[in-house]
C-alpha cells in the first residue's frame, strides 16, 4: 500500500474530503476567492500541509477545515473526520439552514413555473381577459 503523500493540491484535497462535488468544482472556487487561509485567497495548485486552516464559501456556509491528513482518492463520506476537522461553529450551520428555508419560502417550485393552468387557474383566466374587453 502506497504511502499517503505529505502535501496536497488545494483543489484535490476539498474534492477528495467532500467539500466539493467534482475537483473542478474545487478549482472554481478557488479561482472566484471562495477558498482562503489566513485571510489570503488560496490558487488551486496550492500545496497544503498538515496543520493548514482553510476557510471554505459554499453559498451561505461558511467551512473553517483543519488539514489533518491526506488521502490519494476521494473519500467516503464516514472517513472524513480522519482527514479533515470541522472548526466551523454551529451558528454558521443555523444561519445557512434558516437562509435555505427563506429561499425556499421565496421561489417557487418548478413544476409550479412551467406548469398549464389548472381549470380554476383557466376560469380566472377567462374572467380577467373577458373584463378587459
Amino acid at each position: 500500500m502506497p504511502e499517503p503523500p505529505l502535501s496536497q493540491r488545494a483543489d484535490k484535497y476539498l474534492h477528495h474530503i467532500r467539500v466539493f462535488k467534482t475537483r473542478t468544482i474545487a478549482t472554481q472556487a478557488c479561482a472566484r476567492g471562495n477558498v482562503t487561509m489566513g485571510g489570503q485567497p488560496v490558487k488551486a495548485s496550492r500545496g497544503l500541509k498538515l496543520g493548514d486552516v482553510l476557510e471554505v464559501v459554499r453559498g451561505d456556509l461558511r467551512l473553517k477545515l483543519r488539514v489533518i491528513a491526506f488521502s490519494a482518492q476521494r473519500l467516503g463520506a464516514t472517513r472524513v473526520p480522519e482527514f479533515s476537522e470541522d472548526l466551523t461553529p454551529p451558528e454558521c450551520y443555523q444561519k445557512a439552514a434558516e437562509a435555505r428555508r427563506e429561499l425556499l419560502l421565496i421561489t417557487p417550485h418548478s413544476h409550479e413555473m412551467v406548469a398549464k393552468p389548472d381549470k380554476k387557474q383557466l376560469r380566472d383566466l377567462r374572467k380577467f381577459w373577458e373584463e378587459q374587453s
